[in-house]
């Protein structure tokens, strides 16, 4: 006698899937703290939300590079350098924090595999500088065909219509 063995289905979410994003936009930009500009520093448009998170992090270490760059850098060697006092804000720092944390990496990569945007903010003197992303909406599905009755014969070309004279010199 053999067992019978019962196989449910897997429950089914309250919410309908979302279908994944074709793309993300991801952008860093630079805005005054007035608030009346904005820069757009670098752009890229990621096929995945993985693609996405490193560009995200690769652009954090390049801005943290220009907002501190090396005080030994060849363009910096004439330039009198002063030193800062340790309550000035460093946004470089909280770039290079952020790019190294692999918990926040993460989280970015699950807030964008969920569909949701993702934004990182730092602050400096007079700017702010913000890493964004994106999804882009995708393409709507095809409508489904309607059924061809079955009385009606399907569309054939005869070869009768409209046709374009073919081209080339007239003759009068």
């Amino acid at each position: 006698m053999r067992q019978a063995v019962l196989m449910l289905a897997p429950p089914t979410s309250a919410r309908p899937p979302m279908p994944p994003p074709v793309a993300f936009r991801c952008e860093a930009t630079a805005h005054d703290l007035s608030g009346t500009r904005e820069v757009l520093l670098a752009t890229y448009r990621g096929r995945s939300p993985r693609l996405a998170t490193r560009w995200l992090r690769a652009q954090a270490y390049r801005l943290a590079r220009l907002l501190s760059p090396d005080p030994e850098a060849v363009f910096l060697q004439d330039t009198s350098l002063v030193t800062t006092q340790p309550d000035v804000p460093r946004p470089d720092g909280e770039l290079r924090a952020w790019a190294d944390n692999d918990q926040a990496y993460e989280h970015a990569l699950r807030a964008l595999a969920t569909g949701r945007a993702f934004v990182f903010t730092v602050t400096d003197y007079d700017a702010r500088y913000s890493l964004r992303v994106y999804p882009l909406p995708t393409r709507r599905p095809a409508l489904p065909q309607a059924p061809v009755p079955s009385g009606c014969p399907p569309h054939s070309s005869t070869g009768k219509g409209r046709h374009r004279r073919p081209r080339g010199r007239r003759t009068p």
